[in-house]
């Protein structure tokens, strides 16, 4: 019987792999932020929001875990 693969498999990466992850990311960011600006204007505090609730929680689960 063929076991199934979702989404949420436990993946492991290497360091170079999260480091290509992390540069196509910031370079995706770049080319939005610079193309689009004024569609994201009217959305700056929800989307500071999300990148500052998110990034206080996992700083805390981080120093916690040390």
């Amino acid at each position: 019987m063929r076991r199934k693969r979702t989404l949420f498999t436990l993946v492991t990466f290497t360091w170079w792999q999260v480091g290509l992850l992390k540069l196509s990311l910031l370079s995706l960011g770049a080319v939005v932020g610079a193309t689009w600006p004024g569609v994201f204007a009217g959305w700056r505090e929800v989307l500071l929001v999300l990148r500052v609730g998110p990034a206080c929680y996992v700083t805390s689960v981080w120093v916690t875990q040390r």
